[in-house]
């Protein structure tokens, strides 16, 4: 029984360092938005990180210039992400593209300030509010060193090729 025992022990932490080795996540500290690469227009996110688990969203292609979700956590082969519906999962790094506001060139920067800080973008649709909902990124994260106070009062606006990101003054602290 002793035996039996051992090899499962054994066999638990060899599981558990292969899983490290092979996946190797890091949390990013700076907001990368993503988007798809593919040429069929979208990504599948996964629940696991395999090209058998459960789909559980698509990361779209760019729109407008901007990506489609957040960054949470990037490994070699697979990358963590949340899509624009407020979906958590795995998506392939091969066709898995970057977005960042962060140069580290020692400008100011914006931290997110509360523990869901909200990210907006224009609401294309001429109805309703003029920013929507566009996703949350964590208290402590990086939005930006690259950005322009003073264009939408009220907002720091993060560019991108011909479209904006949005973060209300209120929810960073500027450091």
């Amino acid at each position: 029984m002793k035996r039996i025992m051992f090899l499962f022990a054994t066999l638990f932490v060899c599981g558990a360092l292969w899983s490290q080795n092979t996946q190797k996540t890091l949390t990013p500290s700076v907001l990368t938005v993503v988007y798809a690469t593919s040429d069929d227009g979208f990504l599948n996110i996964r629940e696991r990180p395999s090209s058998k688990a459960k789909i559980l969203d698509q990361l779209p292609l760019q729109f407008h210039g901007l990506g489609r979700g957040i960054l949470l956590e990037s490994g070699e082969r697979w990358s963590k992400v949340r899509s624009n519906n407020n979906v958590d999962g795995w998506v392939y790094n091969k066709y898995l593209g970057y977005q960042t506001w962060y140069s580290d060139n020692g400008k100011p920067k914006l931290i997110a300030k509360w523990a869901y800080t909200p990210l907006y973008t224009d609401n294309y649709a001429d109805e309703g509010p003029k920013f929507i909902p566009f996703g949350t990124v964590k208290a402590g994260t990086i939005i930006a060193d690259e950005y322009d106070a003073d264009e939408v009062e009220g907002y720091y606006v993060l560019k991108t090729g011909h479209d904006y990101l949005f973060i209300k003054k209120e929810d960073v602290i500027v450091e």
